[in-house]
Parts: C-alpha cells; structure tokens; sequence
C-alpha cells in the first residue's frame, strides 16, 4: 500500500488543503492520505483552536473523500510533535510494508534542516512537496517529488484573521463542511445564534 501522510495545524482547514491531497495521491499513486493534525506543532505556536475542533475540521472536509482518513495519533505523542514520532506511531497502526510518503509545503521544506532528525525522517517516507506563494523552489534534490499542483497562497492565519472581521463573507469561501462545523461550534469567535446552519 502506498501512504501518504499530510500534517499541519489545519486551524481551519480549507480548499487548498483539499487540492495538496488530490495532487499527491495522483502524483503519487496513493492508496491513502492520512491527514494528521498537529497538536503542539515545535516550528509554530500552539494552535488557539482546541485539537478536538481542529480534529473535527479536517474530518468534516474529508468525510466524502474514501481515500482520506484522519488521525488523533499526535494527541497520544510526547510534546511537541515532530514528525519523526508520528511516523513511527503510524508505521505501528498501519504496519511497516507500506510505501510511506510525507507531504510537506515549500515553507516547511525551506527549514527541513532545522526539523528533528531530518535525516531519519528521510529514511522513514520519501519527500514531497507542495509549493507556496512566493517560495522558490529551485534545487529541490532529484528524491523530493514537487507536487505538481497550484501554488498555495490562502493561509490559514489569513482565514482566522479575516474570519473576526467579516465572519459571513469569509465563511462563504471555506468549504461548506468546515463553515458548518465553525458555525455549530461557535469557533473564531463566531456566535452560533448568530450564524445559523
């Protein structure tokens, strides 16, 4: 089986998030995505929205998609999350025969050196990545696959941000799913009276 894995802090996941998967299980010729929610990312700050509604996010944007699944495996880990322990927790739920393969954006692969244990990181699931507004790319190593897929430029930091001040409008560009799910949770700072389903 060939795995790939898509980590993040998804606070809120949106519709780039959906094409990054689409393209690597193509590229790649994955079996299954498993998307994995960060729960105290070590390059970050610590998300402000709770890992269970993060959690809750991603399986609201995933739940039409039978080749995704999503995991809470980081919440059961040692703080913070590197990488290189989520793959061995995975490798342990999914079995070691697997092709493992981690997905990664431009911005994360720019600070790879400074990740922990990059090196066995490579040696547990080959590379790919996504590229991101305004990020070169150039001299990406022959073993890193470059997803071929739009550059990224909607971040989440820009949805939380606009999300406080004009919550209708920027709910309307978030996958309806995940909109729904802010709404009835009451999440970045929305009312749920306010913002009926």
């Amino acid at each position: 089986m060939r795995i790939g894995v898509f980590g993040g802090s998804f606070d809120p996941p949106h519709e780039a998030h959906l094409q990054v998967a689409a393209a690597a299980r193509e590229q790649l010729k994955l079996d299954k995505v498993i998307w994995v929610p960060a729960f105290e990312p070590p390059h970050k700050n610590i998300p402000a929205t709770p890992f269970e509604h993060r959690l809750g996010m991603v399986k609201a944007l995933t739940s039409a998609d039978s080749k995704a699944e999503v995991s809470d495996v980081e919440a059961s880990l040692p703080r913070p999350s590197y990488t290189l322990q989520t793959l061995f927790a995975l490798k342990k739920i999914h079995g070691l025969d697997s092709s493992w393969h981690l997905i990664i954006g431009a911005d994360n692969w720019n600070i790879f050196p400074q990740w922990h244990q990059p090196e066995a990181v490579l040696a547990e699931a080959s590379l790919a990545v996504y590229p991101r507004d305004g990020i070169s790319l150039a001299g990406l190593p022959s073993n890193v696959t470059l997803l071929n897929c739009p550059e990224i430029p909607m971040e989440s930091s820009q949805f939380r941000k606009r999300l406080q001040l004009n919550s209708r409008e920027t709910l309307a560009e978030l996958p309806v799913s995940v909109a729904n799910y802010i709404r009835k949770h009451g999440l970045y700072g929305i009312s749920p009276e306010s913002h009926p389903s």
